[in-house]
């Protein structure tokens, strides 16, 4: 078996230790690559990840612990090593020394040119043209807008206790009959972590500057540099198009509800939008619950995937079961005919005060051939804690995220390219990055799972899932939109910029809403003028699940066909090409939207 990392051993104490010596030993393999004469992309590449893989490994795990087992001790680790990470990422980006190796280096291969020409990409992006004050002023700014990235997270995490945490939240604003009870949670989420704002401020103006010497006019057209959207331009017209084709439709949605309450206020409509679902289509979520138990929906994802990829997913258990970070996370195996793939580590459960909120998946290790490494990946989700009896049971939206989140996990364990730096999710660019993701959760009530929902509620379901269709599609535009114009010119008040756009979609908000101080993808994640790209992948999503759709679901020859192809495109190119032609070799064509205007009921 591939070894696995030993966790019991991973403490504040070991990764200081580690870090003190690899730090030293990475910089003196930098040294020497800088001074060596490489003439090939395996001179240079090759090298140069082993020069700061183990390095980074670590950091990654110390990044993992902050994420799902924050303490004072990783908080203190993490002040005392984050500025020298920084510059030791600055001090390698912009060796101009490896730059001039990169631009001068022979690349045989199509998927050895697109790293390279990615490594160039990011070393302009890091600055490694830049020089003297310039050079100074900007890696003072990366250092700065990293520490306060951590310092927003943080102080998410500080000011989310167990009332107001994603699933608890969600389900009291749903089923609450208490108003006032509804309206005081509202007012506590809304209001978090106030001392964000100060830092968003902050975060902007440097932004904002770092894009400018870089030669940018904004940090949006830096974020673009490196991503699938050809231009912030083709990014606000996809927006346009989306809120044109929904304005009147989430107009008609809204009027539904207010019909039901004529003082109705923002922490009632979850509330009312629950009980007109119930109303229309019969059934309630609470009723839908019972038939999620989550080792079911599990067992019925991995069995999907066998069926639409040919993979196999196994535990590993008793003497088997490596060391995790904590007791309730659970390892698996992912093979095929026997053959081992990858594996994986699942983080299940709420821990609030310890566990970021949301769901997410990370890379622990990449494909390597040259090493003859398989990946290792990491899901965490925040469900409620099992009961009494061992049993947790599942919202729909819950069973969604799932899927989504096994569906970037297939993405980076079911690659087939051996370049660790084009493997997996590696190189895919970030607004293409969750078309994987959202692709799985297609599939959440097919008959394949082997899930039983009584055939007339699984109807229901189906009919009910466009339901507020458009408004959900426009509180997306409307974050994107906002992410977007906040990184395009000086705000002054982000707050007021906000409430202008979410004003735009149909989403007024109370004067004292802050939910921006709490608006972790941009701020402290990877999403910053980039979050458009949940609505970018959903239209390339949408239109590959098309081609299931034509080729008629009920089909299990066809599906298994074409489950098949999807795997030997989409989950196994990773980056080695574009996200744009890895779709059209599954596709045969570029993405349209008519395919998602179809399915959410907007055409």
């Amino acid at each position: 078996m591939t070894q696995l990392p030993d966790w019991s051993r991973f403490t504040p104490d070991f990764a200081r230790r580690e870090l003190d010596r690899l730090l030293p030993e990475s910089e003196a393999k930098i040294a020497d690559l800088e001074n060596s004469s490489p003439k090939t992309f395996a001179q240079l590449v090759h090298p140069l990840d082993d020069a700061t893989r183990e390095l980074w490994s670590v950091w990654g795990f110390v990044l993992h612990e902050l994420a799902v087992c924050n303490s004072p001790a990783w908080r203190k680790l993490q002040t005392e090593y984050q500025g020298k990470l920084v510059e030791f990422s600055l001090r390698v980006s912009q060796s101009p020394r490896i730059y001039a190796h990169c631009t001068k280096v022979a690349a045989r291969l199509p998927v050895e040119k697109r790293i390279i020409e990615k490594m160039v990409l990011g070393a302009r992006l890091s600055g490694v043209t830049l020089e003297g004050k310039q050079k100074t002023r900007f890696n003072e700014i990366q250092a700065k807008l990293a520490q306060l990235g951590t310092d927003f997270s943080n102080s998410v995490i500080d000011a989310t206790d167990r009332e107001i945490s994603d699933a608890k939240y969600v389900e009291a604003m749903k089923f609450c009959k208490n108003r006032r009870k509804r309206e005081r949670l509202y007012r506590k989420r809304i209001a978090r972590a106030p001392e964000n704002g100060a830092r968003i401020v902050e975060i902007l103006k440097l932004r904002a500057e770092c894009a400018k010497l870089l030669g940018f006019k904004n940090f949006a057209e830096e974020s673009l540099a490196s991503k699938c959207a050809p231009s912030v331009q083709a990014v606000l017209d996809m927006i346009d198009q989306l809120d044109a084709a929904t304005k009147r439709l989430a107009k008609q949605e809204d009027a539904e509800l207010y019909a039901m309450m004529n003082d109705a206020q923002p922490w009632d409509l979850a509330f009312l939008a629950e009980k007109l679902r119930e109303a229309k289509y019969s059934y309630s979520e609470e009723e839908l619950k019972r038939y999620f138990e989550f080792g079911d929906v599990l067992e019925g994802l991995f069995r999907l995937c066998n069926f639409l990829f040919g993979i196999e997913v196994s535990e590993l258990s008793g003497a088997d079961k490596p060391s995790v970070w904590h007791p309730s996370v659970r390892v698996f195996r992912v093979s095929d005919k026997g053959k081992t793939l990858s594996h994986f580590y699942l983080d299940a459960y709420a821990r609030p005060g310890s566990k970021s909120g949301g769901a997410w998946m990370n890379e622990f290790r990449n494909r390597s051939r040259r090493r003859k490494e398989l990946p290792l990946a990491v899901i965490v989700l925040n469900l409620k804690e099992p009961d009494k009896d061992g049993r947790s049971l599942m919202p729909f939206r819950e069973v969604e995220t799932l899927f989504h989140e096994f569906g970037h996990a297939c993405q980076q364990m079911l690659t087939t390219v051996g370049e660790e730096d084009a493997a997996g999710i590696n190189l895919v660019e970030w607004d293409a990055v969750e078309v994987a993701s959202q692709f799985m959760e297609n599939w959440c009530l097919d008959g394949r799972t082997g899930i039983v929902v009584p055939e007339e509620l699984k109807a229901k379901v189906k009919a009910a899932k466009n339901f507020r269709a458009a408004s959900a599609c426009r509180r997306q535009l409307a974050l994107a939109k906002t992410d977007l114009q906040l990184h395009l010119k000086p705000v002054k008040d982000p707050n007021a910029l906000k409430e202008k756009v979410f004003a735009h979609f149909g989403m007024p908000m109370l004067p004292e809403d802050r939910f921006l101080n709490a608006f972790t993808h941009i701020f402290s994640g990877g999403y910053s003028a980039g979050y458009y790209g949940y609505k970018w992948s959903e239209v390339m999503s949408a239109d590959v699940f098309g081609a299931f759709e034509e080729a008629g679901l009920e089909s299990d020859a066809k599906m298994q066909r074409l489950g098949r192809k999807y795997r030997s495109t989409i989950l196994s190119m990773g980056g080695s090409e574009s996200a744009l032609d890895v779709f059209k070799r599954f596709r045969g064509r570029a993405p349209t939207i008519d395919a998602i205007l179809r399915q959410q009921g907007l055409k």
